[in-house]
């Protein structure tokens, strides 16, 4: 496929502060496209010192998630955990940047297990909702799928800056991934993709303070989006959760097809379904867990009933 060009990404309309970081974006993506295996782990290890010892991000946000979803490991355990999850944020980021590279050859850094998951489930012609979290790298599974020759879009929010959106929406595209931008056409396009057979990537585990649904994630509450559930519910489309976990050189991308049985009360049915993707997801990350995206606030929105500030 082709290259798509950012030649023409930056009309003067757009804010100073957004030019500047497309060009600082744009310089790292091509620093990272052509550099060595070893000048990459080289930038790893920098960016991990930087966020953990220097601008200490997210620190007191990572300990308090960590305290909540593994309260009974010691205090040194879970410093562990933190630690090592600095190390695979690093590294997730100069994957990002070095991600142009793999283009044309994801198929020789990734191994799937239970792909004939995804090849069942598109035999039912409803099209495929491919659920999966902020966990190991996420973002090659897309790129990895659409280059085996799966028809794949991804639901994604709209970054702050349009530029570095665009850019980062077009070097999907490189690899044959379709791009669904969150807002009010998001569900027509979304229909009409599965309507084709075609797969629908998403994340499920953000925080949504606008959604009514909690669901139990490492047993607590935690605020989750219906829109999954409310799909399958709707186009009868099969619910696939996968994930991209490193281990060693390698990226090991497993696939699992999320069972339920649905009593046809539209919300319980969609309380299930969300639940049991949920508990699935938790299931993999308590395998690898720090792997998992620990500086997000997962459990900032509460129960109406719950006056509780975690963070």
């Amino acid at each position: 496929m082709p290259e798509i060009s950012t030649s023409n990404l930056m009309p003067e309309k757009h804010k100073l502060r957004h030019r500047l970081e497309f060009i600082i974006f744009k310089s790292l993506k091509s620093w990272g496209k052509g550099v060595s295996k070893k000048r990459l782990q080289q930038g790893a290890i920098l960016l991990d010192f930087l966020l953990y010892h220097v601008l200490r991000i997210c620190r007191k946000i990572v300990s308090i998630n960590l305290e909540l979803a593994f309260p009974e490991l010691s205090e040194k355990e879970r410093e562990k955990i933190a630690r090592a999850n600095y190390r695979w944020f690093a590294r997730f980021c100069m994957d990002v940047l070095h991600m142009d590279a793999w283009q044309g050859c994801t198929a020789k850094v990734t191994h799937f297990h239970n792909l004939h998951v995804l090849d069942e489930a598109l035999t039912e012609n409803n099209g495929v909702l491919l659920v999966s979290g902020h966990f190991g790298n996420w973002e090659i599974i897309p790129s990895a799928l659409a280059e085996l020759g799966y028809p794949v879009s991804m639901y994604v929010g709209r970054q702050t800056n349009p530029l570095t959106n665009e850019l980062q929406n077009n070097a999907r595209a490189n690899f044959g991934v379709k791009t669904i931008d969150k807002g009010k056409r998001a569900t027509l396009h979304m229909g009409r993709a599965l309507s084709a057979n075609k797969i629908i990537a998403m994340l499920i585990d953000q925080n949504d303070n606008k959604s009514d649904l909690f669901v139990n994630f490492f047993n607590k509450l935690a605020s989750s989006s219906k829109g999954t559930a409310a799909f399958h519910l709707l186009r009868k489309s099969p619910i696939i959760l996968i994930t991209c976990a490193y281990v060693e050189d390698k990226f090991e991308i497993a696939l699992n097809r999320i069972s339920f049985e649905l009593n046809g009360e539209q919300e319980k049915d969609i309380q299930h379904i969300s639940q049991n993707i949920t508990t699935e997801l938790e299931k993999i990350i308590r395998q690898y867990p720090e792997q998992y995206f620990w500086m997000h606030r997962r459990w900032r929105a509460r129960p109406p009933k719950d006056s509780e500030t975690i963070y």
